[in-house]
Order: structure tokens, then C-alpha cells, then sequence
């Protein structure tokens, strides 16, 4: 049993739902592909005592199992769960691949015997009744749904995409595809003119509004081009613009308001969204400031004659009378006019620049503030006339004793955040708040609305709650109209992605209403379809919209058959386990929760367990972790699920069908022990062994010992399926228990912008790593020292600690660079003792670190090119993940002119880049004199080879024009990247892998274009025109290379030592960088700023402003969490760089070293400052971020910016400063490139000239003769189109030299046209169909003949005499998706009819009579084997004299030796027979079903089919008819192949063992008949078999092959050709025309 923890075992129960809540490093992994391999194992758990069985039919290639059925528990009576029924949903392709390969090697492991002495790694597993079920298993899992969650939605989709895709397609977007699309899309938006124009786009409905709409955004967003920015950046977020939209009708409905989402939204809407953060706290905290306020103002109401009146000489709109006025009306009763009462109550009392800091004074100077215009209203006390000086004093002291507490609300944590969210609601909303203020006022502002002013106002503008809605209504308007024009451009390309599938399983699953419906459904049904709710497992929407159904019976109808397959779907899957849970989205967890609703109820179903959901859900996840938000990805999408899980799991507690497998107090964990309890078992063969069907674990036990008791919420949480990992298997301990200190602070409630459910909250790790070793903290903290004039001598090169102009990211990076040298190179490192001016030496020890050890995380790829550039210099191996934009790289530019003068002959800067490239070598000097003589419009390719600088550079432009002219395309870039020098300047692995990337793109181009380079040219050029939105240049991790990527890319991996750089400037971009679309789109709100007007002052915008601090707040709690994610990567050591201020000192002579410590509060530099304070202050530990009054207070104050210089000790630090109570003793601080041993690096010039050196002293080699290298080429080949290629070569010169598909050519508007329903499947179909009901219905006789040689196991497996039973066509139809029982009269019964009808002729005819024993020319089988799986190497000797073969060209001094021309397949049937003499056979059969469809008359031979001329009782194998001659000698070589296949495998028996192969022969299903080969013929397909295999291994080797062979004289082989076939006819027979076939009579135009 593999070793767990508790709370391990605890994530393997069965029979609850489970929320494993993982801290990073606990092994989450392993628990999941345990508790999968649980499901599959355990005939025990909840889902097999509440859930029926799923459809349970043999999957595709299921009778190729090994095992036999006595062997193994049949599929309907396997107890446990089966692959097929448990979905695992990862987050990337490669966690998904990782899961599968865990979940693999755990189930190989298992034995359902003990397992004895010499197998070590076996597992025994009681519950395993036959040997045979692992194999089962095994084999299912090659079809289970373990992937990502688009891969699950997109086979979830594919069998019913019909049903509900508008445009059905069955190809993937490219990448580089995608914003090419989009931009098309766009351009399209801005050229529809008229309604019958949106028609023509694909806009489906409601024209005239989407007009109107895109109109009135050009005007109010500030233009066509700033619309288009807006429109981008919806597309871009499609899915979560679908889920805001959804977020305000679920507002909507909870106000009572009948707004079903179309049109403008109601104000109230808004403003309560808003409100929504503190709802809460609102109505006493406004109450509280009424209050306040109005006893304030009662104060001065008596003597309103002396100190109000005479204020009022100006005007009575003064600040007092609108607080009066505040005061004595009633209170607003909604929470987002609450929120504007306040801000209209927090503008009489400060001013309007107060109110926008964080520290706002509010009565200033004990009085209403003057300013902006807006009078107090109130004399001071010592301008008062007419009262004595004891009632003054006794009033304003009255006044004054009123402010202290109304201060103290306002600063108050909940005052700071209702003022950050009042000043939004006030300006959507401000209802009478600037009525109170003069009209010459700064504060006041005019409202913008419709129609919007030719300029702004002077005293500015606001948006209006209305001009506000009918903008989020227009971009909604816009934003649908752009997905479908956008999904109207994808299906004329036939072409569909990843959004378009999950819309396609949101219809599927009746999430909303399907597209395909909406213009046939009634408003108030779509609109019922559409109001999924909070619980998206529940189908109370759709029992609604059948209600109102009821007088639309064929619609009802056909929701019905909808809800039908919804409920079936959901009975295929029983249990679910959902990796990464912090990273889905809401969209994704709306769909996933669909499945878990009530499945379809079958007679004989389990009655539903009383919880909501029908599977059992285990979501692991780290709330953590959460750093996808750009995917819309939120930690309160997690703790939703929790929430639901917990509910649940309190739901079932008293599920009476799980009584026996609960215990109080604790959780099961389902593996047996032992023999698993069983009486009798063979466990007690030994003595002493425990033997237990299972084990209980308690749920207050921690995992290791010594540690208290669980309790409290903690305890209630893990009660209720809410399980915590926190034992860390990755980090030493007291760098673990340090880093658990400072994620304490990180994580404080108190860091919070704005309540809400996004924040992640703390979770102490128990180091349970198995080391003693010390962990190691590093703080690279550059400091400059004393700096310098930089020299203008370019052979010296730059200090970079001394340059004056060197930036802090510079002194980062050579500080870097300079510690990663030393680590690499176990060089001795210093720290600096500032009390004595000198350098202390630290001692290193641990394992020595390979550059692999180390991953430099990054949170932007800025200026990533600097570091990669100064580790280089100190040689060392450097990868980083991405590198820029792919079409930028320098090996990418030579590769593009060369495609360039392929699509522009004559382009002149094309030739100047390649000229200049590495590919050609030309100085400057040499292409401007072959440039100059150039004439203008004349060729450029051949100019160049005039002027080549070598010869071998000229061979290379000749074999390049060559090339070019014969149109090979792709084979012009093998040229330049094989033979030329451009991989020798360009050696690091990473440009290699770009060449291979931009190829790749390329050839995926050519496959949209029809591989023409013009097209492709034209279309890269348009990729690059994306810029930052086109391909990325990424690589894959070099083994022997330190790794830098950004934090997201570093999620699942771990390293020895990990750096964390430019920690105190992560984070400043990001805020600017959420709105650089103008469009912010959050769960909660979408909002598109408004600016009507270009270079003027943007109006204020109250939604903007409220979305922006939403924004804001979540980055800020997202960034925490990426610094969690960062640090916890590290295993051994973790190095943090950067500054924490912007000040800071070091003076060697005086040893003064001190810094500022003001950490900017945007950036992961000031957590990190925070982090430490708290570690320190834990320890009660002087450090110099910390006060020594700080670290006597009881609780830490919030860490505050130093104004001065702290000085800084390294060598204090470096031991004697602790960082939490169990944690490190100090850390490293190294400044100063000093620290570290003197690093030799060159300037540029310095490097360039080194090498010019170098090369000018390197002699001419003597070239010596050299043997060849003799190579060996090995080539793939199919057996299928053999005798199609023989008798047509050109076929495969065409699709291997000219890389043309090998599918006919469809124009896009013909390959939409629908066609009519076939009376019969595609003859491939049927043909697949009937090798299946011949694999699993043919008898094996397994009767072996005495002396015949002795058959290996696998021809003994168990086969029915069932070939033409209703019972195995049944289940074939099943499993091609026909159902196990078809209609009376359909074409599928039909289908099933000929099935059986062929069995029946090959049951009366010579195979069918030879498998039931009957032996027929001297021969009798003994076994057969169908699908016989083979891999056949032909070997090919080429060149040589005595073969007489064609020559094989030498390349760059190797020759090839010999080809191997390798093929694998299966082969249909191959039966092993025996002679009277118990001599051995083995004979190929092959079956066909030519004939066997439309032209077949059962009943009618004569009218039938040619073939069923000869009945299926005549024995002969020889031919009798032209029909079966032709057939026959069509199939040779395929014949010939499998045969061949079948002499190699006995050659390499021993020659007792050997048989004998027959000639091959074909089972003709059109009349149940063999029809075999003779001898001679035989023979002669084996040498027309060499000759052809021969001739296209020359095909492939030979470059200079210039001309395709001849076209065909017949018309015969090319009817079936797909060149020949299609819209453009590509190839004909001989005098035939080719090109663009007429719709109109089929020919060629």
C-alpha cells in the first residue's frame, strides 16, 4: 500500500465529495491518481451505491484485448467504476498527460495475487477477482476523459455537434489564425452599410439595432479606430462578457425588476453592484452619519441669525445648507443611493482633492472647507456677531465635541472603503447633489447625454446613469453581433475553437438557450433558458420554458429530445475529479456542474441520493494559487464549489445506503488491508497480518505526530469535505516555516482594497520534507558604490555598478548574473560587516548546483533580453520560455526573405536580407555591388547566384532557384536550414526551435492557401502586422540550461534553487496594463470608457471609476497570490533581488552601507518588506525593516514607507537575525558585485574582434579524402495505397514531393452545402462496420493438428460461432453509434440487414466452412486471429552495381546505404492451417466490401452487384469470374505486404517452429467467397512489390528528380484519385483538361 498522510487519506474517500484544499508541495498529484485508481478498484463507495451503471458497451479496438474473457470480468459486471465513467479535468495538456501516465504505472502495479519475491513493485489488490481486469482497465483508459477541460467539452460536443452548431466544422483555428480572424471580423463591422449587409456578414437578428448600435459607439467612444480598441478587447474576453451580462440579469431579478437583458439596464442595477462590497455594512453606517451630521448641524440651527445668515451675503448654496438639507430629509432605502447620499454628504465637509487621498481631513481646520467654489456657509467662531463670548465658546466647543467620532467612522477601515465606492455611485447617479452648489463651483459638473455636445463643458462632465446603460447595452448589441459574424467567417473556412466548443456545450447542455433555437423559440422560453441561475446543476429553468411550451408542441418537442440527451449524458459519468480548481472559471464550473445534476432515470436506476449532485465531485485546487485572472479565473469560484460541497455532504449524512461505510469522527479510506477481511483469505497465510476491507481516519488527527489535535472550524470544514493538505514535501523546513511567517502578513485580512470573495486567505505548511539540511534565503540588494564617467573606449568594457546611466534593473541583473557564476562554479561569496569595514566569507555547504537546479522566475519579459545577454557573457546556459515575437527572431528574418523572393521575385529588400544573412555571407560592400547592377524588375535570385562569395554559396542558390522553380516549397527551407550556415550563426537550441516553429506555421498556412507562397507570404506578413498579438517565440526547457519563465509559467514545477527577480517593480504595469483596451470587464460588471471627444479631458465616468477600483483590488489580492505561487516553488534556496527605495549608500572606506526601505506599494517588493517585518517581529528579532518598538507591540502595525536612509548590516543578518520562531537564522544580503569572485567579461567590440582574430588566424585545412558516412534512412509507408501508387505514380509524387494533401480540393461555399441523407453509409464506413463484425463474430476453431508447430497463446482466445447473430451486428451498430436496437424500416435497420446478410454468405462459404472444422483442399485451420497487429521493415539496397538500382546522390560527404521502407497495420484475418501431414500454413485474408451497398440485391442476384454472380458455395479459389480477377489483381501488392510481413516474423523462429505462407487471398463480402493468388502471381506481386517500394525510395532521397512522372492513359485509376476528384482538378488522364470544374456540367473551365 503506497504510504499516505492522513489528510492524503482523507482526499481517498469514496463517499463523500471532497474539496482537497492543496498547499503547494503536498502531493495533490498522488492523491489524485490514487483516488482514481480507488474508483475504478472499490465496489464500495457512494457512486456505485447511488448511481446506475453508464452505457457499458466495448469501445472502438476494445476486441483487440490480449486477455481473454475467462481471464477477465466482463465490462457489464466490473462492480467498481470504469475509466469511461470518471472524468479528471487538468489544467494544461501536460498535467493531463503526467495524470494519465501516474493513474497507467499505479494500475500496472496491481496484482490480484500476492505478489512473490522477484516482483517488488507489485501491489496487492484483493478486489481484483481475474487476472485479466487490469488489463481491462488498462485498456479503457486509452478513450477515458483525463484532459483538459476544453479537450473534455470538445469530445463531449463532437457526436452531437449537429445539434447545435449553427455552422458545423471540423477544423481547429490556428493560433496564428485566431486575431487574424478577429481582425477580419472588425474590418467587416465598419463595412456593413445596411440590414441586408449585417444579413450577408452573419449577424442573425435584430440588423437594424446592430446598426444603431455600432453607430452611436464610433460617436460616444471617441471614433472607428477607439470603437475598434473597445471591440478588440470584448472579443478578446468573450466568454467572461457573457458571464458579467448573466451577473447583472441575476442582479436584476434579485431587485424584483423586469429587465430580462436586452436593452438598457435599469440604474438601479448598477448601482446596486456597486453597493454590493458593503451592502452590509451600509445602512448603519450611513444611519451613523446621518446621525453625526445632524447633531452637528442642530448645534448651529439655534443661531442660524448669527452664524449662518450673514454668511450667506453671496449666495444661499452653501456647504451648510446643503448639509441642512442632507439632514433633514429621510434617507435613501437602496444600497446604491445610500452610497450617493454619502459622497453628497462627504463633499459639504472636505475637499474635493481630500476626498481622492487616502487620508482625508474632514472638517478642516474644525470648520466646512471654503474651497472649490463652494462657500461654508458658516462664520467662524471669531467673525460671529451678536452672541457673548461664553455662548460662542459653548457652541463651537459643543460643535467641535461632535467631530472626533465622525472622524473616526470616516477614517475608520469601513468608512475608507464606502468613500472609494460612493464617489462612483454618486456620479452615475448623483440625483440632487449638485443642487446645493453655485453654478461657478469646481465641483459641479454637467451631465453628458444624448445628444452628446460637439465639445465638453467648461465645468466638466459626467456621465449620465442613462447615456450610461444604453453604452453597456450597445457593446453588448456589438459584442453578439461580432460573435457571430466572427463565427460566420470561421465556418466558411470550415473551422471552429476553443470558445466556439464551450458555446456548443453550454447549448448541449441547456446552460442557456442553443443558438441553433433561438430564432424559432418564443422570447419568454429563451429568456427561461437563459436565466440559469447560482446553482448551475439544477434544471428548474428548463422545466419553465417546457411549461410555456405547452401550446408549441413540436417545439416542446424538440427541447424535450434536448433534455433527454442532457440526462443521458449525465449517466455516463459517476464521478469527477477536477484538478487546479482555483484556476476555473465561472464559465467552465457552469458547465461542469451541468453533468452533476439528476441523471435520465432508467427502470431498475438507484434512487438519487439526497444531496444536489448525482457523481461524486473531488475538486483540488489552492486558493492560493489563483493567478489565471486573465482567464477570469477567481479564487471565488472555488469557494463557491467548497461551499456546495460541504452543503452536500450535510445533505447525505443520513444517506442510509452509506450507513456501513461511515464511521463518526472520521473519513474511510477505501484500500484494503491485507486480504481485504475476507474468511479464508490467503493474507493469513501470515501470521500477524492485519486484514481489513478498509481503514477509517479520523478527522482530528494531524499528519505528523507530536502535533495537536485538530480542531475548531478547521475540524468542522474537514467533517464536512473540506480537506487540507498541509504537509510540504518540497521545501526544507525552516525555509518553509520562515516563508509560512511572511505569507501570514501577505494574506492579512488588512492588505484588503475592497471586501469580497477573491481573496485567499493564509494556510501554515508542516515541513515533512525527509532532509536536515538548512535552507537558504538570499537577497540580492544592488547598491552602488562610489560611480564613475564611463570610458568612450569601446574595447573597455562598462562597469555596470559604477556607471552613473546604469538603471536599477541593470545593477539587478549584473548582480544576478555575477551570484548564478559563483553558485555555479561553488565560488566563495562575501557579505559586508559595515561596523569594521570589511568583507566576511560565507561558507557554502549542500550539493553542488547544475544550472538545471535553477529557474529565475520573472513577472514581466521586459528586459529579459538584458539578463539573457549578461549571463551569456559569463557562458552560462541560459532558456527562457518565451523570447518575444516568433516572426522577429534572427533566424526567422532569412527564412522569411527567402519566401519572400518565392512570392516577389524581384523584391529588392528581400535580397538585400538574404544577402546579408548567414545563408549568403555578402559584406555590405559586396550586396551593394551585386545590388547596384540589378536591374530594376529583373529577377533577384539568379543575380545573386551571379555574385555568390563562394562557391559552395553559390551551389546552394542554384539548388534554391531549382527548387523554387519545380514549386517545392517546403523543401526551399529544409535547403537553407540543412546546407546552409544559418543554424551555425544562429547555434543555441532555442533559434533551431524557432525554425521549427515558423515551419511549422508555415506548412499549417499552406494547408489553408493550397500551398501557394504567395499566399502564404501575404498571410505571415499580416501575422506580423499583429505585433504583440501574433506567435510567441517559445521554447521547451533545455536539460542542461537554467530555466527562466514568468510565475505563471512556472505553476506545477519546482527547482533547487529558484530566483525571484525584480520583485519591487512586479506589479507597477499591471494596473495600466488592465485598461490599455478601454474596456474592463470583471464578474461582477462590465464597463467601456467614455470619450466622445479626441485630446480633450475625458469625462467622469462613475461605472469606469467603480470597475477601475474593482479591478484595481483584484490584481492587488492576484498579486499576493503570484508572490505565494513564486516563493513556493524553491526546494533549497531562494534568492530575491531588487531595491527596495530609491535611495541608498555604500562607502567601503568608512564601511557605511545603508538603504531606504519605501517599497513601492503596487509591487511584490512591498509584500516582500511586509513578509520579513513579520517573520522579525515573530522571532522578536532586530532587523533593519523593523522598529524595536514594533517588536514589542502586540500586534505588528501596518508597515510604513521610511523617509530616511536605514543602515544595513550584512554580516549582522547573516546569522543572527531570526525570521520566525522555527524558521531561518538569517538570511544573505550580497550589494555589491564585490560580494562575489571577479567575473572577466568582454565588451562587444572586444568580442568582435576576437573573433575576427580567430578566424583570420585559422589555416586552410588540409582536406583529406574520406570514407562516406554511410547512412541508413528509414521511411513510412502505408500497405492501403500500394496498388494505387503502382498503377499511378504520379499520386505519390504529388502528395511526397510537391506536398500536395492527398484529398480532393473544395472550394469553401460547396463544402457547406448540405447533403441530402444517404440511404447508405460511406462505403469506408460500412466497409470498417464489417471488419468489426468479422473481428468479434468469427469462430476460432483452436483445434491444433497433431506435429503441426505449436501455437503461441495468443491464437487461443475464445471466439462464438455469432458471425451473422443479430446479437454482434447489434453491437456493432452500438458502437458506431446506431443504437443497440434500430427502427423498423430506417436505413440503419437496413444497414444492419446487409450486415447480416454478408455474415450469413461467409458462414455458407469456404472461410466459413473451414472455421467450423471442415477441411477443404488438404488443408484445415486450426486458429485464426483477426486485426492481427504487424510492423514489417523492408529493407532496400540502392546504387549498387549488381542490383542494378538508381543511383543515390552523395550529401555533404555521407551516402545512404540502405533504405528501410517501414509499414505497420493490422491485418483483417489470418488463419493458421495444417495439412494432413501436420505440415504448417498461414494464410492472409483480406476483407472487401466492394459491392456491397446500393448495387447489392439480396433477392435479385442477376440485377445485383457483377461480384454476386458466383454463389458463396462455390469452394474454388481461383477467380471465376473478370470481377473477381480485377478485385484480385487490385489488391496485389497489399496481398503481397501482409504476406511479406507474416515470412519475416517465422524467419525469425526456429525452423521446426516455422510455417509455411500461402498465397495471400481476398474474402469478398459481396458474395462470402475467398479468391486467392497463384503461385505465379504471387511471386510477380512480390517483385512489382520491390520494384515499386524501390522506386519511391528514390523518390524521396533524390533531389535533382525534377519531372513527374506521365499522366495516366485511362480514365480508370483516376476516378477514385483525389487530384482528380473536387473543385479544381489538379491531374487527368492524358488529353483530358485540368482545372476549376463547372458547377454546371462537371468539367474542367
Amino acid at each position: 500500500m503506497i504510504e499516505f498522510n492522513n489528510s492524503q487519506r482523507l482526499g481517498l474517500d469514496l463517499d463523500r465529495h471532497i474539496a482537497l484544499d492543496a498547499g503547494a508541495g503536498t502531493g495533490k498529484t498522488t492523491v489524485m491518481a490514487e483516488r482514481y485508481v480507488q474508483h475504478l478498484f472499490s465496489s464500495d463507495q457512494r457512486a456505485t451505491h447511488v448511481t446506475p451503471r453508464g452505457p457499458r458497451t466495448p469501445l472502438t479496438g476494445h476486441g483487440a484485448l490480449r486477455a481473454p474473457k475467462r481471464e477477465r470480468t466482463a465490462l457489464k459486471e466490473w462492480n467498481g467504476l470504469l475509466p469511461s465513467e470518471v472524468v479528471a479535468i487538468t489544467f494544461t495538456r501536460k498535467s493531463a498527460a503526467e495524470l494519465k501516465a501516474r493513474i497507467r504505472h499505479r494500475l500496472s502495479l496491481a496484482r490480484g495475487l500476492p505478489p512473490g519475491p522477484e516482483d517488488r513493485d507489485g501491489v496487492f489488490d484483493p478486489r481484483l477477482r481475474n487476472e485479466g481486469d487490469v488489463e481491462m482497465l488498462l485498456s479503457g483508459l486509452d478513450e477515458a476523459p483525463i484532459s483538459t477541460i476544453d479537450a473534455f467539452l470538445s469530445q463531449l460536443v463532437q457526436p452531437y455537434v449537429d445539434l447545435v452548431a449553427l455552422y458545423p466544422s471540423n477544423q481547429q483555428v490556428s493560433e496564428e489564425r485566431k486575431p487574424l480572424m478577429v481582425q477580419d471580423t472588425l474590418h467587416a463591422v465598419w463595412r456593413i452599410r445596411s440590414t441586408d449587409d449585417a444579413r450577408e456578414s452573419g449577424v442573425l437578428n435584430h440588423h437594424q439595432e446592430f446598426l444603431d448600435a455600432r453607430n452611436r459607439l464610433v460617436a460616444r467612444l471617441g471614433g472607428q479606430d477607439q470603437a475598434e480598441i473597445v471591440l478588440k478587447g470584448l472579443l478578446g474576453r468573450s466568454l467572461f462578457v457573457e458571464q458579467s451580462h448573466r451577473s447583472m440579469i441575476q442582479q436584476s431579478e434579485e431587485m424584483g425588476l423586469n429587465w430580462n437583458g436586452r436593452g438598457p439596464a435599469p440604474v438601479e442595477v448598477l448601482m446596486n453592484t456597486i453597493a454590493e462590497p458593503v451592502e452590509s455594512m451600509l445602512p448603519a453606517f450611513t444611519a451613523s452619519l446621518h446621525q453625526s451630521l445632524s447633531d452637528w448641524v442642530q448645534e448651529f440651527l439655534p443661531y442660524h441669525a448669527q452664524c449662518v445668515v450673514p454668511a450667506e451675503e453671496t449666495t444661499t448654496l452653501t456647504r451648510f445648507n446643503h448639509l441642512v438639507r442632507l439632514t433633514t430629509e429621510p434617507l435613501p432605502t437602496q444600497p446604491g443611493e445610500q452610497l450617493s447620499w454619502v459622497w453628497k454628504a462627504l463633499l459639504g465637509i472636505a475637499t474635493a482633492s481630500g476626498l481622492v487621498k487616502q487620508d482625508c481631513t474632514f472638517f478642516p481646520r474644525n470648520a466646512l472647507p471654503q474651497g472649490d467654489g463652494w462657500p461654508s456657509g458658516l462664520l467662524s467662531k471669531s467673525a460671529v456677531r451678536g452672541m457673548s463670548k461664553v455662548d460662542k465658546d459653548a457652541l463651537y466647543a459643543r460643535a467641535l465635541a461632535h467631530l472626533p467620532a465622525l472622524r473616526e467612522t470616516l477614517a475608520s477601515p469601513n468608512g475608507t472603503l464606502i468613500r472609494l465606492l460612493a464617489r462612483s455611485a454618486f456620479l452615475l447617479h448623483p440625483m440632487d447633489g449638485f443642487d446645493g452648489m453655485p453654478l461657478d463651483s469646481a465641483l459641479r459638473l454637467d451631465p453628458l447625454e444624448d445628444p452628446l455636445p460637439s465639445e465638453p463643458s467648461e465645468a466638466g462632465n459626467y456621465v449620465t446613469a442613462s447615456l450610461q446603460t444604453q453604452v453597456l447595452s450597445d457593446l453588448q448589441v456589438i459584442h453578439t453581433a461580432c460573435n457571430q459574424i466572427l463565427a460566420r467567417r470561421k465556418s466558411l473556412d470550415n473551422m471552429h475553437d476553443f470558445d466556439d466548443m464551450q458555446r456548443f456545450a453550454a447549448d448541449l447542455l441547456l446552460a442557456r438557450c442553443p443558438d441553433i433555437c433561438r430564432h424559432t423559440y418564443p422570447l419568454a422560453v429563451i429568456d427561461a433558458l437563459d436565466s440559469l441561475g447560482e446553482e448551475p446543476w439544477n434544471d428548474a429553468h428548463i422545466a419553465r420554458a417546457l411549461t410555456l411550451l405547452n401550446d408549441r408542441p413540436k417545439l416542446q418537442e424538440d427541447l424535450h429530445r434536448r433534455f433527454s440527451i442532457l440526462g443521458e449524458l449525465r449517466r455516463q459519468y459517476r464521478a469527477f475529479i477536477i484538478d487546479e480548481y482555483q484556476d476555473t472559471n465561472p464559465s467552465h464550473y457552469r458547465l461542469l456542474a451541468r453533468l452533476w445534476g439528476r441523471r435520465r432515470q432508467h427502470p431498475d436506476d438507484p434512487a438519487t441520493p439526497l444531496g444536489a449532485w448525482d457523481p461524486t465531485v473531488c475538486i483540488v485546487g489552492d486558493m492560493k494559487q489563483s493567478i489565471y485572472r486573465f482567464r477570469q479565473a477567481e479564487v471565488s469560484v472555488m469557494r463557491r464549489a467548497v461551499s456546495a460541497i460541504r452543503q452536500f455532504n450535510i445533505d447525505e449524512e443520513t444517506e442510509s445506503r452509506l450507513h456501513h461505510l461511515r464511521e463518526t469522527g472520521c473519513g474511510r479510506d477505501p484500500r484494503p488491508v491485507g486480504g481485504g477481511g475476507e474468511t479464508g483469505s490467503f493474507s493469513n497465510e501470515h501470521t500477524g497480518e492485519v486484514s481489513a476491507p478498509h481503514t477509517f481516519v479520523r478527522f482530528d488527527v494531524e499528519d505528523q505526530e507530536g502535533l495537536p489535535a485538530i480542531t475548531g472550524q478547521r475540524l468542522l470544514r474537514r467533517a464536512e469535505g473540506h480537506v487540507d493538505l498541509t504537509s510540504n514535501h518540497r521545501t526544507r523546513h525552516d525555509l518553509m516555516q520562515t516563508m509560512n511567517d511572511m505569507f501570514d502578513e501577505v494574506f492579512d485580512p488588512r492588505y484588503h482594497d475592497l471586501p469580497g470573495d477573491w481573496h485567499a486567505e493564509p494556510q501554515r505548511l508542516h515541513p515533512a520534507r525527509q532532509t536536515e539540511q538548512a535552507g537558504v534565503l538570499e537577497w540580492l540588494l544592488p547598491v552602488p558604490g562610489a560611480l564613475t564617467n564611463p570610458t568612450h573606449d569601446l574595447d573597455v568594457p562598462v562597469n555596470t555598478f559604477e556607471d552613473p546611466n546604469a538603471s536599477t534593473v541593470h545593477l539587478e541583473h549584473e548582480l544576478l548574473a555575477d551570484r548564478i557564476h559563483a553558485l555555479l562554479n561553488q565560488a566563495p561569496t562575501r557579505v559586508w560587516d559595515s561596523e569594521n569595514a570589511a568583507w566576511i566569507t560565507v561558507v557554502e555547504e549542500g550539493p553542488s548546483v547544475r544550472p538545471h537546479d535553477i529557474m529565475i522566475l520573472i513577472n514581466s519579459r521586459k528586459h529579459l533580453p538584458d539578463l539573457v545577454e549578461r549571463l551569456r557573457a559569463r557562458n552560462i546556459p541560459v532558456m527562457a520560455d518565451r523570447q518575444g515575437l516568433l516572426l522577429m527572431q534572427p533566424v526567422v528574418q532569412p527564412l522569411m526573405a527567402v519566401l519572400a523572393l518565392m512570392a516577389h521575385p524581384t523584391m529588392r529588400k528581400a535580397a538585400v536580407d538574404l544577402a546579408r544573412s548567414p545563408v549568403v555571407g555578402m559584406t555590405e560592400r559586396q550586396v551593394h555591388n551585386a545590388l547596384l547592377s540589378l536591374e530594376q524588375g529583373a529577377p533577384v535570385l539568379p543575380h545573386l547566384i551571379q555574385h555568390a562569395p563562394t562557391e559552395g554559396v553559390e551551389r546552394l542558390l542554384v539548388r534554391l532557384h531549382r527548387l523554387i522553380q519545380w514549386g517545392a516549397v517546403y523543401d526551399v527551407f529544409d535547403a537553407v536550414l540543412d546546407e546552409s550556415d544559418l543554424l551555425v550563426a544562429h547555434p543555441d537550441d532555442a533559434q533551431r526551435q524557432f525554425a521549427e516553429a515558423w515551419l511549422t506555421i508555415v506548412q499549417s498556412i499552406g494547408n489553408d492557401t493550397g500551398h501557394d507562397a504567395g499566399a502564404v507570404y501575404r498571410r505571415l506578413v499580416e501575422i506580423r502586422e499583429l505585433g504583440r498579438q501574433g506567435p510567441q517565440a517559445i521554447t521547451q526547457p533545455d536539460a542542461a540550461a537554467i530555466q527562466i519563465m514568468t510565475i505563471h509559467g512556472s505553476k506545477g514545477l519546482q527547482a533547487p534553487v529558484v530566483i525571484v527577480s525584480g520583485m519591487f517593480s512586479a506589479g507597477k504595469a499591471d494596473a495600466s496594463m488592465s485598461v490599455q483596451d478601454n474596456i474592463l470587464v470583471t464578474p461582477q460588471v462590465l464597463a467601456g470608457r467614455i470619450q466622445p471627444w479626441r485630446a480633450k479631458e475625458r469625462p467622469e465616468d462613475g461605472l469606469w471609476a467603480f470597475a477601475a477600483e474593482m479591478n484595481k483590488a483584484q490584481d492587488k489580492a492576484e498579486l499576493r497570490r503570484k508572490f505565494y505561487v513564486a516563493l513556493t516553488r524553491v526546494k533549497d534556496r531562494l534568492i530575491v533581488t531588487g531595491t527596495p527605495g530609491n535611495r541608498s549608500t555604500f562607502d567601503e572606506a568608512s564601511g557605511a552601507l545603508s538603504v531606504r526601505f519605501a517599497p513601492d506599494p503596487r509591487t511584490m517588493g512591498r509584500m516582500l518588506v511586509e513578509g520579513l517585518r513579520r517573520a522579525s517581529w515573530c522571532a522578536g528579532s532586530e532587523a533593519p525593516w523593523v522598529s524595536a518598538a514594533e517588536l514589542d507591540a502586540d500586534l505588528l502595525p501596518r508597515f510604513v514607507p521610511q523617509k530616511i536612509q536605514t543602515p544595513l548590516n550584512p554580516s549582522a543578518l547573516l546569522s543572527n537575525a531570526a525570521l520566525g520562531v522555527d524558521g531561518l537564522s538569517g538570511l544573505r544580503v550580497y550589494h555589491h558585485p564585490r560580494c562575489f569572485d571577479t567575473v572577466e567579461t568582454r565588451s562587444p567590440q572586444q568580442r568582435a574582434r576576437s573573433l575576427v582574430a580567430h578566424l583570420g588566424e585559422m589555416e586552410t585545412p588540409q582536406i583529406e579524402p574520406l570514407t562516406p558516412l554511410r547512412l541508413v534512412e528509414n521511411i513510412k509507408g502505408a500497405a492501403h495505397n500500394l496498388d494505387a501508387t503502382f498503377n499511378c505514380t504520379r499520386s505519390y509524387w504529388f502528395e511526397h514531393v510537391k506536398g500536395w494533401p492527398a484529398e480532393p480540393f473544395r472550394l469553401p461555399n460547396t463544402a457547406l452545402t448540405p447533403s441530402v441523407p444517404r440511404a447508405w453509409p460511406e462505403p469506408t464506413t460500412f466497409g470498417l462496420m464489417m471488419h468489426r463484425v468479422l473481428e468479434i463474430g468469427l469462430r476460432n476453431p483452436r483445434s491444433p493438428v497433431a506435429g503441426a508447430p505449436v501455437l503461441d497463446g495468443s491464437w487461443m482466445h475464445e471466439g462464438d460461432d455469432d458471425l451473422s447473430s443479430l446479437q454482434t451486428v447489434g453491437r456493432v451498430m452500438n458502437e458506431f453509434g446506431h443504437g443497440l436496437e434500430q427502427p423498423t424500416n430506417s436505413r440503419e435497420a437496413n444497414w444492419r440487414d446487409r450486415l447480416m446478410h454478408l455474415g450469413s454468405l461467409i458462414d455458407q462459404g469456404r472461410l466459413g466452412r473451414l472455421v467450423q472444422g471442415e477441411p477443404i483442399d488438404g488443408w484445415r485451420v486450426e486458429a485464426v486471429r483477426t486485426e492481427l497487429p504487424f510492423f514489417h521493415r523492408h529493407r532496400l539496397v540502392l546504387g549498387h552495381e549488381e542490383t542494378n538500382g538508381p543511383s543515390i546522390p552523395v550529401f555533404n560527404g555521407a551516402v545512404v546505404d540502405h533504405v528501410n521502407m517501414d509499414f505497420s497495420g493490422r491485418a483483417d484475418l489470418v488463419l493458421a492451417l495444417a495439412d494432413e501431414n501436420g505440415h504448417g500454413a498461414l494464410q492472409v485474408v483480406d476483407l472487401k466490401t466492394r459491392g456491397c451497398l446500393g448495387s447489392f440485391k439480396p433477392s435479385n442476384v442477376a440485377a445485383g452487384h457483377p461480384l454476386q454472380s458466383i454463389p458463396s458455395t462455390e469452394l474454388s479459389v481461383v477467380p471465376q469470374s473478370d470481377e473477381e480477377a480485377n478485385i484480385l489483381h487490385e489488391h496485389r501488392l497489399q496481398l503481397a505486404l501482409y504476406s511479406l510481413a507474416l515470412e519475416a516474423i517465422e524467419a525469425r523462429k526456429p525452423t521446426h517452429q516455422q510455417r509455411r505462407i500461402l498465397p495471400p487471398a481476398l474474402l469478398l463480402g459481396a458474395n462470402g467467397r475467398m479468391v486467392q493468388l497463384s503461385e505465379k502471381a504471387f511471386e510477380q506481386a512480390k517483385a512489382d512489390l520491390e520494384s515499386h517500394l524501390t522506386w519511391r525510395a528514390t523518390v524521396h532521397l533524390n533531389p535533382e528528380l525534377e519531372a513527374p512522372p506521365p499522366r495516366a492513359s485511362g480514365p480508370g485509376t483516376c476516378q477514385t484519385c483525389p487530384y482528380y476528384m473536387g473543385d479544381l482538378r489538379r491531374c487527368a488522364p492524358q488529353g483530358e483538361p485540368v482545372g476549376f470544374v463547372s458547377p454546371v456540367d462537371g468539367s474542367p473551365s
